[in-house]
Formats: structure tokens, sequence, C-alpha cells
């Protein structure tokens, strides 16, 4: 209880600000503004001081000086000396550069604040405003700007500057006035100080919580600290979307070099508060965090360093820039939102596109053939879409051959966006999803704004957009369509290496991709494939449409090819020659061998210069043996190289190959090392690590030989035609040595299973790593009393402006806890990664085959009342993103066995004991929505419930439709009990998900049930027919006209048909497709009164419209409730495209009035667009000088917005500068009032010129 009164004490009893001394001004200073007395007015920007008197030496420096202070800080004390009293940027500044200007921006930053929720968002946009606002006071003048940042100031700088860039249109005054930043010691890296901050300031909000009952409690912020915890995402997302809008300003950036009093540690270090860029002059100041942005006189060394930095960027300003200039921006810069950054992350974990290896460089002078092949080129110049297909052998060269052109087409920038995808069966994203994943990824990596159209399906599918192959294509052709972007060049590579049924899904949907040319001239997108595969993948596709694309077999008599093995036998052999000192007869002779003998497989070639280039012996007679034994195929030269493995080792080898063969991934040395020495008599990690290899590589070296690649850290086999090799020899062909008679797909499995089974079962785990006592790296964590006691409870001094509570460190939070300790046990236990993420996979794969022990081993790691499965399984949810709820059910071990798709255990748990109902229903649940079609079947035969709704009220067959689990759909409906018609999310039916994601084949196999309510309302009173309109799949949404009986007028909540859904979500292809329809209703209005045709014109969609106008089912007259017209839905968007359209059409509308006297002009002059005003103008239906109701004319209101180009063409189509409202208000009294200081100087020319 100590502790408690003494932080209640120490920081509720404080008081809310402290004086602060009054400086005395210099004369030659004007002091424009007194400082607030109250906290509450120290926001916003404030004028401390301006010089306009020009130096002896005649230089004058009319810039304008923005301060802006760091956390807990405020716009005047962060900048005054405690001892003096004296405020430099006020005080001394000025005097240095004549004809300055000194403001300070203030903002709600402390630690402990009542009602403030604000973010470093919020800090950010309203420095923007801000200084927006200060600009436009100015009546015209335009002043260079420099912004003077302390800590946290720099961030809600970066963060204005990054919102400037994102809306130029609004902000352009400012990007076009900042010409530099002095940032004083921001921490864009973070700090090293945030997890005893972080620890404190949970205590201290634990503690205030209590003791503040009854009151309103001052919490510390700890959302702002995000913000500086060292290396943070949040940090990092800053830097990398500000990066792009310093590198054109002068940056300076101060750092400190000594520790605050007390403190073992700098604050922001070299390091952190550098920003790394070419145009950044970092200057290191002996000062602490506190004092370098304090000074006591204008003596100081500090303050004059600071001084000349801000005067070099004001004389650079004048010297080179005497008009301010305007950096343009491009939406790969833009910054994401919370929601959007979630969606990248989603994409981003599950995606594929980092390619593991970086492919081998091509020797110089190959692969260039491909470029003047006539197929290659008639591929490239065709106008519309299409597909080339590169088909060869194993060890051909088609990776080098990919990526090569990949590199050829980024240096020509044609096409101007190249996608390149891996596929790599050595990893679980191998898969069509996986591509589209990874396609889109890269797509928004080069164009951030198409994040739009991930985001339109998150917000309606959540993270299980990732799931469907339906929805990930769906996003992938709406990405396509984006005019932005232009054509595309997708090179997929090694597709054979593709999960099958995935593998056929894509290329199907490629085929009718390609098929569909009418789809691609209507979306104005152009994509071309090139696939890269073994001939086997090709020639299952000939009877196909893709028979048609272009084919190029790249070892099939290609002269190109054939010159590019020569070229690289030259360059290898001439490279040994080199090191080995072999002469012009020795060089000859081994190229022209090895050409005659490499029968086009760079894979041989590769192999037998590499033994050439280790052997200890290099006469010619020992050169002609290693060429003699080189096996004339790669077969044969497989087999000679298990024959070998010495006799000793043919066990050790087995074991080495069915690890390798068995792995979901590439694994490392250290995994490797682990899984090779693990066995039953080892209990501890220590156990494994005394039995362990010390020079592992020289093992595998030395069994296995060539069959294995070292590409360190990681060891894997030679080549994916190796696994085939092994994996494919029957029975007599494994005679090579009988170990070899283990070699399979199932040993292999069970033998991974087996080695992460044990290893998770190892003593070391036994205890919970994730709990609240545990230590990984010695000492157990300190306790709240532990943390009062130490040296962190009594800082003294300010870090981050910590004035009031002397607070000196920050960040952190419990969200970090686990990944951290994952972290950790990833780094100590080398093997655990692995184990936990795939020892479930593995054993699904082999349970059938798995002994007694095994099987119970298992069992046990299903148990989370044992501390080795709450390890294991934390660790696979944190490492996976798993979004599984943790509560008793899903943690059963039958839920867990439900979901990792462990049948045969599911059946002996089921043996063992009778479950509740709530768990087989919840077990039910997660496998149908995980894809285990096999597990639906048993725990239904258990008695599981069909129908029982679960998280977020989903069914099985709901969340089994919703995931595109077609085999589950099938199996949940073969049971009598299903409803097919039990709602789930939000009240949707199976039919209504699957119609969302496009899931055809599920929504075929719902309808064929006959009692599938096709109309059935959800919570938005929606149908399924709306859905399948909202994802625009007409095959879906003809399959429910034709097979169902829709009500294709029906109405949602708001009373819009899903015709007016389409017609307000721009999808003109569905659309027109729509008004095929019979009985199709496209005139319905909704509850508003506002039709299809207005929901068009108000979105802005032109082609909509044009399709909308020219259908005689359409009318184009309708008005709304409030007697708005499509012409005047459209000026409110500024819609200029819409306009014309509609004016080429019927222009009779024009001059309407809505009930609030409003035409479409005076909607039009709402967005400061010019193209609009004038489309209505130019009619020559207008009444330019029309008032409203309030007697208000456009010319009036557009003058109040401040739009510019708007009042310039009103003026000149002629509109009365001296028309008055009914209070008698002209545009000119309108302009003055509103200090419109640049259009009132164009009224005031206007009127002299008549």
């Amino acid at each position: 209880m100590r502790h408690f009164y003494r932080l209640k004490t120490k920081y509720l009893d404080k008081s809310v600000s402290d004086g602060i001394p009054q400086p005395q001004h210099s004369s030659s200073v004007t002091s424009t503004q007194q400082e607030p007395q109250s906290q509450a007015q120290q926001h916003g920007l404030y004028k401390l001081a301006e010089n306009l008197k020009l130096s002896s030496e005649g230089e004058n420096f009319p810039v304008d000086i923005i301060a802006v202070h760091g956390l807990n800080g405020d716009a005047y004390s962060t900048w005054t000396d405690k001892t003096t009293g004296k405020l430099w940027l006020r005080d001394f500044l000025p005097d240095f550069l004549p004809g300055c200007r000194v403001f300070t921006y203030g903002y709600p930053s402390k630690l402990f604040c009542e009602g403030s929720f604000s973010r470093v968002q919020e800090f950010g946009r309203g420095l923007l405003n801000s200084t927006r606002d200060h600009i436009e006071d100015l009546n015209g003048e335009t002043r260079p700007i420099i912004f003077v940042c302390h800590s946290l100031g720099g961030i809600v700088c970066k963060q204005a500057l990054v919102y400037a860039h994102e809306n130029e249109n609004v902000y352009g005054t400012v990007l076009k006035s900042t010409i530099g930043v002095a940032f004083l010691a921001t921490p864009h890296g973070g700090s090293e100080s945030a997890d005893l901050a972080g620890v404190f300031l949970n205590i201290v909000n634990a503690f205030q919580a209590t003791v503040t009952v009854g009151l309103r409690p001052k919490y510390a912020r700890t959302e702002l600290l995000d913000y500086l915890g060292h290396n943070s995402d949040a940090l990092h997302d800053l830097f990398s979307s500000s990066r792009y809008r310093l590198q054109k300003l002068n940056i300076v950036s101060f750092y400190e070099s000594e520790a605050i009093p007390g403190l073992p540690f700098l604050i922001v270090d070299r390091k952190s508060a550098q920003t790394g860029l070419s145009n950044e002059d970092p200057i290191v100041l002996y000062e602490n965090h506190s004092s370098i942005c304090r000074f006591a006189s204008d003596s100081s060394t500090s303050y004059l360093s600071i001084a000349r930095a801000l005067r070099r960027i004001a004389r650079q300003s004048a010297d080179t820039s005497p008009q301010l200039k305007r950096s343009s921006t491009h939406s790969s810069d833009r910054t994401f939102n919370d929601v959007e950054r979630t969606c990248m992350k989603l994409l981003n974990e599950s995606d594929n596109a980092k390619i593991p290896e970086t492919p081998p460089k091509p020797a110089q002078g190959t692969c260039h053939w491909i470029r003047s092949h006539p197929m290659f080129n008639l591929w490239l110049e065709k106008s519309e879409s299409a597909l080339l297909w590169l088909t060869g052998h194993p060890g051909c060269g088609k990776t080098i051959l990919s990526f090569s052109l990949a590199q050829y087409f980024l240096n020509t920038k044609q096409p101007p966006n190249v996608l390149v995808y891996l596929c790599q069966n050595k990893t679980n994203q191998t898969n069509g999803k996986a591509v589209l994943i990874s396609l889109i990824f890269q797509l928004i990596n080069q164009h951030r704004s198409l994040i739009q159209y991930v985001r339109k399906v998150f917000d309606l599918q959540g993270s299980s957009m990732i799931q469907s192959f339906s929805s990930l294509w769906e996003i992938f052709l709406r990405i396509l369509g984006d005019r932005k972007i232009g054509s595309v060049c997708i090179i997929l590579d090694a597709l054979d290496e593709c999960e099958a049924d995935s593998c056929h899904q894509l290329l199907q949907s490629i085929s009718d991709l390609l098929s569909d040319t009418l789809y691609s001239m209507q979306r104005e997108f152009k994509v071309k494939f090139l696939v890269t595969s073994r001939p086997y993948l090709h020639q299952s596709y000939v009877n196909t449409s893709l028979s048609g694309q272009s084919q190029i077999t790249i070892d099939d008599r290609q002269a190109g090819y054939t010159n590019d093995i020569r070229q690289f036998i030259l360059e290898r052999v001439n490279e040994i020659s080199l090191k080995r000192g072999y002469g012009d007869e020795i060089k000859n002779f081994l190229v022209q061998t090895i050409t005659l003998k490499a029968d086009h497989t760079f894979l041989w070639i590769h192999f037998v210069l590499l033994s050439i280039e280790k052997s200890l012996l290099t006469s010619k007679s020992e050169l002609k043996k290693i060429l003699a034994r080189t096996p004339k195929d790669l077969e044969q030269m497989y087999r000679r190289y298990l024959s070998t493995i010495p006799s000793q080792h043919h066990e050790n080898a087995s074991l080495l190959l069915r690890i390798l063969l068995g792995s979901c991934r590439p694994l490392s040395l250290d995994e490797m090392n682990i899984a090779f020495t693990l066995d039953t008599s080892h209990h501890s990690s220590q156990d494994v690590m005394e039995d362990s290899q010390n020079a592992i590589t020289h093992t595998l070296q030395g069994i296995l030989g060539p069959l294995v690649r070292i590409s360190w850290p990681n060891v894997s086999l030679i080549h994916q035609s190796a696994k085939e090799f092994l994996l494919g020899m029957d029975s007599s062909e494994n005679i090579i040595f009988p170990a070899m008679g283990k070699l399979n797909v199932r040993s292999s499995a069970l033998q991974m299973a087996c080695t992460c089974i044990r290893y998770l079962l190892l003593d070391d785990f036994k205890i919970d790593f994730f709990g609240p006592t545990v230590s990984h790296d010695g000492p157990a964590p300190r306790t709240p009393d532990d943390i009062l006691e130490s040296p962190a409870s009594d800082f003294i001094g300010d870090l981050w402006d910590t004035d009031q509570y002397n607070l000196d460190t920050f960040f952190g939070g419990p969200d970090t806890l686990y990944p951290v300790i994952c972290v950790s046990m990833a780094a100590k236990y080398k093997f655990y990664n692995y184990a936990a993420l795939y020892w479930a996979e593995h054993f699904a794969r082999c349970e059938e085959d798995a002994p007694h022990d095994l099987r119970v081993a298992a069992r046990s790691l299903l148990d989370i009342s044992q501390g080795n499965c709450r390890n294991w399984l934390r660790f696979y949810r944190t490492q996976m993103a798993d979004s599984t709820d943790d509560d008793i059910i899903d943690n059963s071990p039958l839920g867990l066995a439900s979901q990792f798709n462990l049948q045969a255990t599911l059946k002996d748990l089921l043996g063992y004991c009778q479950p509740s109902q709530a768990v087989m229903n919840r077990s039910l649940y997660w496998a149908s929505r995980l894809g285990h079609s096999g597990i639906i079947d048993i725990l239904l035969e258990a008695g599981a419930e069909p129908n029982s709704q679960e998280l977020e009220g989903q069914t099985a067959l709901t969340v089994a439709a919703d995931y595109d689990n077609l085999s589950c759909v099938i199996r949940l409906l073969s049971d009598k009990r299903t409803d097919i018609n039990v709602p789930g999310r939000k009240g949707r039916t199976a039919l209504s998900y699957a119609c969302g994601s496009g899931c055809g084949d599920i929504v075929q196999e719902l309808l064929a049930q006959g009692n599938c309510n096709a109309n059935y309302v959800d919570y938005l009173g929606a149908t399924p027919f709306f859905w399948a309109v909202e994802g625009e799949h007409r095959s879906i949404i003809s399959t429910l006209v034709h097979k169902a009986d829709i009500n294709v007028n029906h109405k949602d909540k708001k009373g819009r048909t899903a015709f007016s859904w389409a017609a307000g979500n721009g999808g003109v292809g569905t659309l027109k497709y729509l008004l095929k329809i019979k009985g199709l209703d496209a005139n319905i209005k909704d509850k508003n009164g506002k039709a299809p045709l207005l929901w068009a014109a108000g979105r802005g969609y032109t082609d909509c419209i044009e399709v909308l106008l020219d259908s005689k089912h359409v009318d184009n007259a309708t008005t709304d409730n409030d007697e708005r017209n499509a012409l005047s839905w459209a000026s409110e968007g500024g819609h200029y495209g819409v306009l014309h359209k509609i004016l080429q059409q019927d222009n009779s509308g024009v001059d309407n009035e809505d009930i609030n006297g409003w035409t479409p002009l005076m909607w039009a002059i709402q967005n400061d667009s010019p193209e609009a005003v004038a489309a209505l103008v130019d009619t020559g239906l207008l009444q330019i000088d029309r008032p409203d109701h309030g007697g208000r004319t456009a010319l009036s209101w557009a003058i109040e917005y401040g739009h510019f180009g708007v009042v310039e063409a009103l003026l000149h189509a002629g509109a009365n500068t001296e028309a008055q409202s009914k209070d008698g208000v002209t545009p000119m009294t309108i302009a003055k009032r509103f200090s419109r200081a640049k259009i009132l100087n164009m009224l005031i020319a206007h009127q002299g010129s008549r």
C-alpha cells in the first residue's frame, strides 16, 4: 500500500502547470502576442516575434519560422530556459535573422490529460491546417517556412507533410512555402528506453484509475508513445511515407550527446535522430534531451549552431528558389490508414512474393535470344491481353531466364508494371491464392491508391477474403481495371510447382480472362502473362482455350538456348582455369567435352563444373575420370550420387533425406542439425545440443554430397527434380542401399512428425513461457513494487518535455509481449519455430501409420492443461496471426484436433470420452471454416449439430460458404439435419455468402437442394441477388435469374434495389447485364427518392451514366425527394465527365431549382471545379445571377468558399459583381468579410475593366 500512496501523492497531487518566468524583450524585436496563461490556450499557432529591421550588412531573411514542441511540452515552456526565463525563439533568434517572423505551435501533448484522446495523426493535421490558415492570412504574400521541431514535434511535422502531399489540391500552398526542417533530437527510429517506460506508465494508469473513482482521472496516454518506441511500426510507416517529401527540403538534424542526469543512456541516440537522407546535415550538440531546446543566452554554442543552420536554410532558399517550387506526389507515397495497414499486413503475412533466394545472375551475354524470338515479340506487341508459355525440363534455366526478362522489362519500363512470382512447393504458400495475394501485394506497393479495392472486399468479408480464390481474383481484376496503372506484365515462374487444384483454378481464370476480350476492352487494361513450367503442365492444357496462346519450348532446338549453354560453359571454364592456372589445352578440352555432354541441361553442367572445381587432382586424366563419371541424364546422375554415399552412413543418409523430403519449408542448418540428432533418449534441449554435430555443413556434404545444396543459412535438396526422383523410384530401384526403402511420402512425413512432437515435449517446455512469471533470459520480470523502488521512479529532468510529472521514459505495452517471447524462444531453441508451426501438418499426413506411443504423445500436445501444449499453441497463434479465440471450447483437445485436421486423433478422443455438445458444435465450425471435410464427417456422425450458431453467429454451412470450401458444403448438405436457410453473420445465409464471394460451384450446389430460399433477406434487407450484383459476379447473377425464383426488384432497408447498388458501385458491365433481365425496373427510387441514375451521377461513374442514358428503360429526367436531377448530383461532385455526357443527351434540366432554390450551378461551385461550371455555363441556358431562396447568387457562394477558379469562370460568363442578397450583401462584401484578398483584387480589376 505504501507504493500506492507514493504514486498518488507524486503524480495526482501535482499542480496542473508551473509558472514560467517572464522574459525581457530586445528593443529591436516586436513581441506581438502575450503568452497564454492556461494550458488550453496554448493550442494552435501563435506569433512570438517579428523583426522587420534590416541588419547592418543589409542582409534580410524574410522567412517564417514555426516551432513545434515535443511530448508533454507546450508552445512556450519547451523553448524557455528555466534559470533565465529566456525564450530563445523570441528573445535571440529575431535579431540573428533580420526580417524573420517566429511562431510557436502548441497541441495537447501532455502524458497525463483529462479528456484528450488526440493522436499524432490529429496533431499533424492540426499543424497543417494552422499553417495553411497562416499562409492564407498573408493576403497573397509568399514567405518561405522553416519548421523547428523538438522530439515528438518532428514526428508531428512529418505527419503534417505527408497529409499535405496526400491532399495537394487543398494544402499546396504549404508544400510550396516549406523550404526546410530543423529536427532537435527527433526519434525517427524511436528510443531504446521504451520497455522500462512502458511498464512504468501502465502501472501509473492502473493506480490512477483506482484512486480517482468518482472523479475524472488523468491517464498516461500511451497511444502517443506508440510513435516513439524503438523501431516501432508507426515510426517505420511514417518514415517510409515521409521520406520522399523530406528529400526535396533542406534538412538539419541535431542530436544529443549527453544523458539526462541519473540516466545511463541517451534518450534519442545519434542513429535514431538521423533520417539517413542524402540531403540531411547531421550536427551533434553537447546537450541532453531536455537542454537541447533551451538556451540561457545568445552566446550559447548550441544556440548559435541552430541559429546558423537556420540561416543557411534561409540563404539557400534565397539563392536557389526565388519563387518557391512544389514537388509532385505519386500514389506510391500515399500513407495507409489503420484499416488499410491491416489489409496490407494480411496480404504481407500471406504473401510469398519475397523470393527466398536471389536467383543466379545470368552469364554475360546469355538470355538475350528470347527477346528476338518471333513468338516472344508477337506476344509482347499484341494490343490486347495475352499469355506466353515457356516450357522446359528441370535444370534448363527457366528461372534464370524469367528473372532476366523481368530485369529487362524493369530497365526499359515497357510495360510500366512488372510482377514476378516464383512458385515453390517447399513452402506452404504454393497455391493459386498465394499467387494472387502476391500479385495484389506487389501492385499495391507500386500504386498505393489501389488498396481501395482490397479495402472494399475486406469491409465485407474481413480476413476471410484471403482464403477465397474468387474474392482474390475479383480484387485482382478490379485492380487491373484501374486506369492509372497502365499495362502490366506478370511473370509466373515454375508454375508446375504450384498445388495442382489451385494451379488449375488459376490457369482457368487466366484463360477466361484472355478469352473475354470484350471485358478487357471495357475495363481498358492490358495484361501480359509469362508462364514457365515443365512440359507436362502445358501439355495438359493443349485442348483448352489456352492452346491458342503463344508457347516456346526453351530447351528444344532453340539456337539461342544452345548458344547460352556454350557461353555459360565458356565463362565458367575460364573462371576455373584462371583460379587453377590451366593452359589453353585444358581449357579447350573442358569446353569441348562438357559442351558435347551437356545435353541441354544447365543443371548437369553446373554440377560437373562444381566437381571439377573442387577436385584436388587436376591432371587431364583425372579430369577425364570426373567427366566420365557424369551420368547421361539427371536420374542416372542422382543414382550415382546416392551410390557414392559411404556404406557406414546409409542409415544416416536415409534419415537426412527423409527430413529434406518431408520438410514443409527449407530448413536452416541449425534446424537440420536438431532434426538429425533428436531421438527418444533426449529429454531436454541441452541433451540434444550435446549430441548435435559440431560442423553440420561438413556432415551434410560428406554424407549426401552433391544431392544437397547449402545456401547459408538454409539447406535443401539440390533441385526440385531430386525430390521427384527420390520419391518416384519404384521398389526395384530402391536397392541402391536397403535404407532407401524408407524413402516415401508417408515415411518422410512420419519422420518429421516424430521429430517435431518429441521436440515440443522436451522438459524445457513444460513451463508456460507465456505465463506472467516466466523468465526467458534469467531473472523474473520485476513486479510493480520492484519498479517503484528502481531509479526509474525517481528520474530527474525532462526526457520528452515531462515538465509536469517528471516522467522520463515511456512506450511499450502488453500487445508486444507475445511476439517478443516468440522471438526469444526461437532464438534460444532453434527448432521450436518449425516444430510449433508444422508438427500438426506433418502428423495429419501420417496418423494412420503412427505408432501408439506417438499418437499418445500427439494427444498430450492437444491438452491445454499442459505447459507443452500452451507454449506451442500460443507460439503458433502469435506467429500465424491466428484469429482463433482463446476460450475453453476452442482450446479443447477435440477442438484443436478439428482445427488441425487430425482425423485419427479425433476418432481416438471421441472413443475415450463423450465431449459436450458445445465442444462438438464449435469443432464442427472450425472444420468447416478451415476446409477439413474429413473432420466434418466424423463430427456429424458423433452428433455435432450442423445448425448451431457459433462465432459471429456463423453456422458450419455459412462459414464453409464464406470461406469457399466446396467439399465442406457438400458434406454438410449430405446431413439431413442441415437447414440450408439458417442465417449466419449479419443475417446472411450460405447462399448469400457464396453469391458475394463469387463461389459459383457452391451456389449451384445450394440451389440444387430445392429448399434453398434465394430471396432470404439479411439484416441490411438485401437478398443473395444483391451480393452477387455487388461482387459483379455475372455468372452467378445469371444462375440466380434462371434457376431461382428471385425478385430482381426487391428493395433493401434503404429502399434501394440491386440495380441501384450496381449503379452506385460503378459496375458498368453488371449494369448492362441487368438491363437485359426481363422484368427489371431500372427506375425504382429509394426512400430518399434517389433513382439508380442519380446514384451513378453523384458517384461520378461516366461509363455507367452513358449506359443508363442510352437505355430506353431509364427515366433520364428523374428527380429525388428534394427535386434534384442527375445534373444537380453530378455538379455537386464536380464530375465533369458525367455532366458532359448528360448535357450531350439532354440539357433541359440545366437550370432547374431544387426545393432549396439551388440549381446545378449552385451545387457545382462547392467543389472548386471550374470545368464543371464551364460545362453548365456553355449551354447558354443558365440565369447566371439567379438567386437562391436567400437571395444569394452563385458568384456570392463561390467567393465565400474561396474557389478562385470558379469565381474567375463566373466572371468570364458575365456574373454580376454588384448583385445583392436579401440582406443587401454583395459579392464584394463577401470577399472582404472572409478575407479573400486574391479574389477581392480580381473583383476590383473586373469592375475596372468594364
